[in-house]
């Protein structure tokens, strides 16, 4: 049987994406995200297949199953379980971006929580205390993949990894990288100094060890704070070291995610030499 299209924003499947797509609220309390396009939809298929990520429910309209058809399989669509045909002109009315794509996704939060089972001995980690722009975040979320962390630790009143803004600057890797949360910043510290993995600072501080300098060897987790204010003294006094990256210019700063990004690399590549 062929599957029904959806053409109005009253289906309550519309009407669940819209509230998931607009409220930060809806998402936690529902346990549910949104993702729009053809490339984040694609990989996001691609997770579900592998049976790694929970698709709630999935829309295209019919001319994105075409246009798109070579890596997302149209097949899919043809009989409604989970994935069902759009409107066109829906398909124009609930999308988040100038120009839309014509396909979209519900799909289900990991349940991953950061604690003394889950946590490699050896294992690279990146703790984000305080961040709090979706872009900076998606775009630390991808360069972790990239190179190879063993997770990503958000703490300390993050943002939301589920903003449909963040979620697009991911570019996918929001499906596959171990995404923790762990709001108790200094209990984290303290269950990390348990099980003997090095909790390291990244700070602004000429008397710090510069980020090619620093030993790596064995489990650590590198701190990378807030956009503006860096990371909060009490909390680089609970790390047990504090680590630099060396000015060479005129600016005293870099962009969180910049500086994540020298830090993940020195840290599983370098480090791991």
């Amino acid at each position: 049987m062929k599957n029904l299209l959806i053409a109005s924003r009253d289906n309550p499947k519309i009407k669940l994406y819209l509230r998931l797509l607009s409220s930060k609220k809806a998402r936690q309390s529902e346990g549910m995200y949104v993702v729009e396009g053809a490339r984040l939809c694609a990989d996001a298929i691609a997770e579900y297949k592998k049976g790694k990520l929970d698709i709630y429910a999935a829309f295209a309209a019919p001319s994105a199953v075409e246009k798109y058809a070579d890596y997302i399989d149209p097949k899919l669509f043809e009989d409604g379980d989970r994935f069902y045909l759009l409107d066109e002109a829906l398909a124009g009315r609930i999308c988040d971006t100038k120009a839309s794509q014509g396909i979209f996704i519900i799909a289900k939060m990991s349940d991953n929580i950061f604690n003394e089972s889950s946590i490699k001995s050896n294992g690279r980690y990146l703790v984000l205390d305080n961040v709090q722009d979706p872009g900076n975040l998606g775009t630390v979320l991808r360069t972790a993949d990239a190179v190879g962390a063993d997770g990503v630790v958000l703490s300390n009143g993050c943002c939301d990894p589920y903003n449909p803004k963040a979620v697009r600057a991911t570019m996918g890797s929001l499906f596959r990288l171990n995404i923790y949360l762990h709001e108790d910043f200094a209990g984290l510290c303290a269950m990390l100094d348990r099980l003997g993995i090095k909790t390291m600072a990244a700070v602004v501080d000429s008397g710090a060890v510069p980020v090619e300098s620093a030993d790596y060897s064995g489990g650590c987790a590198v701190i990378i704070g807030n956009e503006g204010s860096g990371i909060p003294k009490e909390h680089v006094r609970l790390c047990r070291e504090r680590i630099t990256i060396r000015m060479r210019g005129n600016a005293n700063s870099l962009n969180a995610a910049m500086a994540a990004g020298i830090i993940l690399w020195e840290m599983t590549g370098r480090g791991r030499e």
